[in-house]
């Protein structure tokens, strides 16, 4: 008998054990239990380690009943909950909305500075200075003008260049913006009128919190007196050109609920010398005067759309010379105190209607007092993409040089309508009427209505031909109606 040795021994046993495993294995059997089938253990400790897999098991996923259920059996086939489903597609539809959501909105930044608002697309692009941008538009146009004064009528054919530009700047913190307009007439035929006009105004703002800003403004305005004016010299060939220098500063801080305003503001006007028919001047020097106004404003913030707020003003003006060349000393002191509203309903509609009560008091006792209730308001309309609709109302006491005449109330209306007719063709309409009164003097009452009309055919984005025409009707009792007439076509380039 042969004998066979340990180690054959040994293989023999293990050789079943590990086709046993292999086996199981094929089936998906844990590992574990092969283990225990290959070495003895501790039974004990094998049920406790058994026990603590099924738990977890059981926490993560199904059952082992139902992993092990027959589908075709009745008793033991898992029947599909409808509210677990929904509850499931309920989820993925939220992850999958959230994955299309935007996840990087915008937020404020922590220095708290202003983000830049998106360039308007009619713009054009401009020229780079540094970190300004100047637009400037120069235009030629051929113009005609008929002045008709009781049954006299004239006429004048021109030339009129102009030009205006814009200077911005593209700050983070801050801003400069600087506006100019001007013309300059050749007269063809008629009576010449070949003066420039103009006019350049300045704007800095300065943002000195996140709740303070202050601005600071200048300007200059050369223009001749309108026909219409009531101090405009009758019969005169030519009125004399007024030159007009502004400056102000004002400061606004906002507190919570409460919003408040101080200002300064400073106007001084000079006139030249306005010529008669007949060739002689007449020297207007004495009308020369300076006014300063010292203002304050307080608001209520009812909502983000509605400020109700109450303003009081006092200023002074002074004239260059004592006294005029009728002997009257024309310095007076100035009160205004007004009550209203200022709305804000985003880019359809904005603005701010107020009333109150204006006074001029005159150093010389020889001209009376004047008192008006005043009406001041704008507003910017937006009805439809494409049409802009612009309203106004004005109330200023205006001084006189009629011998006895303190002066008068105007109180002007006005509207202006911009419409895009179709991409490149826009219209322009435009109206307004001023009522003077003399109520208190001898000085009869006096209206002007003026309207007029345009429109603008872009023929690129640098090039536009333009159209406009206006008509102006003056009437004033013991005093001829005058009409002025004006007609333009021309061409403006942009950059």
């Amino acid at each position: 008998m042969k004998t066979r040795s340990p180690s054959t021994d040994l293989a023999s046993r293990c050789l079943p054990a590990l086709l046993l495993a292999a086996h199981l294995s094929a089936f998906g059997m844990p590992g574990e239990v092969l283990a225990q089938s290959a070495t003895p253990i501790d039974n004990a400790a094998a049920s406790d380690q058994t026990n603590t897999r099924l738990r977890t098991t059981t926490s993560d996923q199904q059952p082992a009943d139902d992993q092990n259920a027959d589908p075709n059996d009745p008793d033991t086939a898992t029947v599909p909950d409808p509210d677990a489903e929904e509850a499931t597609d309920a989820t993925l539809d939220a992850a999958a909305l959230k994955e299309l959501r935007r996840q990087n909105d915008r937020v404020e930044g922590v220095d708290g500075l202003r983000p830049k608002l998106p360039e308007d697309p009619t713009l054009t692009p401009g020229i780079a200075l540094g970190t300004m941008t100047f637009r400037p538009t120069i235009s030629q146009s051929l113009g005609t003008e008929s002045t008709t004064t009781g049954k006299d009528t004239t006429t004048r054919t021109y030339l009129q260049t102009g030009f205006k530009g814009s200077l911005v700047s593209d700050w983070s913190l801050h801003q400069l913006k600087i506006d100019a307009e001007g013309t300059w007439d050749k007269t063809l035929s008629g009576i010449p009128d070949d003066n420039p006009e103009g006019n350049i105004n300045a704007e800095l703002r300065l943002d000195l919190s996140h709740d303070t800003t202050a601005r600071l403004r200048a300007g200059y305005s050369l223009q001749r007196e309108d026909v219409g004016d009531p101090n405009a010299i009758s019969a005169a060939e030519n009125q004399a050109q007024v030159s007009t220098y502004t400056a102000s500063a004002e400061v606004t801080h906002d507190l919570g609920l409460i919003r408040g305003t101080a200002g300064i503001d400073f106007t001084r006007e000079t006139y030249g010398e306005a010529t008669l028919e007949n060739g002689t001047r007449i020297d207007q020097s004495d009308r020369d005067n300076n006014e300063a106004i010292v203002r304050g404003r307080i608001g209520y913030e009812l909502s983000p759309a509605l400020i109700p707020f109450l303003e009081a003003s006092y200023g002074q003006v002074v004239y260059d010379n004592q006294k005029d060349s009728l002997g009257y000393v024309r310095d007076a002191t100035l009160y205004a105190l007004k009550v209203g509203v200022e709305g804000d309903f985003g880019d359809k509609l904005r603005g701010e209607l107020s009333t109150g009560l204006a006074r001029a008091e005159f150093d010389d006792d020889r001209l009376k007092a004047i008192s008006a209730w005043t009406v001041d308001g704008n507003a910017t309309w937006s009805p439809q993409r494409g049409s802009d609709v612009l309203a106004g109302l004005k109330t200023e006491i205006e001084p006189s040089t009629t011998a006895g005449a303190s002066g008068s109330v105007a109180y002007t209306a006005s509207a202006a309508l911009t419409q895009v007719i179709i991409e490149q063709l826009s219209g322009r309409l435009s109206s307004s009427f001023t009522w003077r009164d003399y109520s208190e003097q001898s000085v009869p009452q006096q209206t002007v209505f003026n309207a007029g009309a345009g429109l603008t055919w872009g023929l690129s984005r640098s090039i536009d031909l333009t159209s406009d025409v206006t008509w102006e009707r003056t009437q004033q009792s013991k005093a001829p109606n005058q009409e002025v007439f004006t007609g333009l076509v021309g061409i403006a380039f942009k950059r």
